[in-house]
């Protein structure tokens, strides 16, 4: 009889400790959803936005020519050895928009996109180099996430542009306690910075200004009320009293 009474009770006590803690809602665990889209449509379009250059921008340019001798006075790579890696091998855009190329000077290419710098670099080299050809993209792009993810920190990225929902993946994800409606993204444009409000859960944000990353974007995973509501109910203290409680049962019933 009184194992029954002590599992009874033990059972009472489980339950009045998970009490403290509230679950999350499977609403708050899914990314884009139809019952939070305020505009739901079949179809959502996208233009991807041609990214053009900027100051500090890094740009790895491989100068192709007949003329493979003269050419590899204008590469940068001369030294690049076996282990290195070639995105690492660039030019950094000053703070004027120009790069500074070997034997050629300043070449201005502040917000051109790559396909008019290629054109400009190239007729630049043409005084030095017939049948000339380069290859030009861009580097040493970074992203921040913070917050509620599984790997805060900086990543970059080679490719020309990433959206928001692939950075979170270069996080590792959102953990349960990430609220996916309540996104921070802080940018930066020409010194200024400021702060934009981003919901994942929002099948129309595929349409948004923001569903596209810059470089240096700060994405910052703010956590839902649960968590908080969680640290507040269950302190040290209530985990003391509940093992003082369990402590005397046991002591009781034995």
């Amino acid at each position: 009889m009184k194992n029954i009474t002590f599992k009874n009770l033990l059972l009472v006590l489980t339950i009045i400790t998970i009490s403290f803690s509230s679950c999350v809602p499977r609403e708050k665990l899914k990314y884009v959803q139809d019952a939070t889209t305020v505009n739901l449509k079949e179809e959502y379009l996208k233009n991807r936005p041609v990214k053009r250059i900027q100051p500090f921008d890094n740009l790895y340019i491989k100068v192709l020519s007949i003329e493979e001798q003269t050419a590899r006075i204008f590469s940068n790579e001369t030294n690049l050895s076996g282990g290195m890696d070639i995105n690492l091998i660039s030019y950094t855009v000053n703070e004027q928009g120009n790069i500074d190329f070997p034997f050629v000077g300043e070449i201005g290419v502040n917000n051109l996109t790559l396909k008019e710098a290629k054109v400009k670099i190239e007729k630049e080299l043409s005084q030095y180099l017939s049948n000339t050809s380069i290859t030009i993209k861009f580097v040493n792009s970074n992203i921040t996430v913070l917050g509620e993810v599984r790997n805060q920190g900086q990543f970059p990225f080679y490719t020309e542009q990433i959206n928001i929902f692939q950075a979170v993946g270069y996080a590792g994800g959102m953990t349960d306690y990430g609220d996916k409606s309540n996104i921070t993204l802080i940018r930066e444009n020409n010194g200024v910075y400021n702060y934009h409000m981003v919901n994942m859960t929002d099948k129309s944000i595929i349409e948004s200004e923001f569903f596209y990353l810059q470089p240096n974007d700060v994405v910052i995973v703010e956590p839902i009320s649960t968590k908080y509501r969680n640290l507040r109910t269950f302190t040290y203290s209530t985990f003391l009293a509940t093992m003082t409680t369990l402590v005397t049962i046991l002591y009781f019933f034995n």
